[in-house]
């Protein structure tokens, strides 16, 4: 396990994105033991912003902390994964109530951009790539929303969300990328026809489907340790 040194006076954020992609991109896996000593030597920083980085990634759901014994990137059960799926099926209904009858032609045009990279991206076998446009196609929508409050709250999920989908990569080798491309095209489909009920099945079902393979590589994971 290695890190980049970290050149930047921002210490306090760059150590959070280093340790989120790590555990994102599963460089980092369940339950191992974050060494803050480690971490100081590996970034080239002070104890000061890697103590701040895992008190903000604690809070965003990716470490736990116990008393004496330090931190520990989360082991996501199945419970959480139901949570973290219902939750962002509300966030994203939620952002489609908002902005659904005022995306433009511009907007469309980027999400069918996006849907055309990914598709790109599965064709290399660049899965790392696929996911983080998946999250980008997601982020995309919940910004035109323009509501302050949702876009903290998807913030705090999507790193878990990501963090679950490489447990389920990791579990299901050969999973249909494709799939993703067919969600998306539905989604932005409803939201071309104004049609909200649609859009909100779509979230639902899509979301569904997802937290039930995940639930099945968490699963998988946990009786595999």
């Amino acid at each position: 396990m290695s890190f980049e040194t970290i050149q930047s006076v921002n210490l306090r954020e760059l150590v959070v994105e280093q340790i989120r992609t790590a555990i994102i991109e599963g460089r980092l896996r369940p339950n191992d033991h974050i060494v803050e000593t480690v971490l100081t030597a590996q970034l080239g920083v002070s104890r000061t912003p890697v103590r701040e980085a895992l008190i903000l990634l604690e809070r965003d759901g990716l470490i736990v902390s116990y008393s004496h014994r330090g931190s520990f990137v989360r082991d996501f059960t199945v419970q959480d994964v139901e949570d973290i799926f219902t939750m962002r099926t509300t966030l994203e209904n939620f952002a489609g109530e908002r902005s659904i009858q005022s995306l433009t032609a511009d907007n469309y045009h980027t999400l069918d951009i996006l849907i055309q990279r990914q598709q790109e991206a599965i064709v290399a076998a660049n899965f790392k790539e696929v996911r983080s446009i998946d999250m980008k196609f997601h982020e995309y929508l919940v910004e035109q929303a323009d509501h302050m409050l949702l876009k903290r709250n998807w913030r705090q999920i999507v790193a878990q969300i990501a963090a679950v989908l490489y447990l389920r990569a990791e579990v299901i080798p050969n999973y249909d990328e494709y799939l993703a491309i067919r969600d998306h095209q539905a989604i932005v489909g409803a939201y071309r026809q104004r049609d909200l009920e649609a859009l909100r099945g779509i979230n639902v079902r899509v979301n569904r489907r997802v937290a039930e393979e995940c639930k099945q590589a968490v699963a998988q994971l946990a009786k595999n340790s």
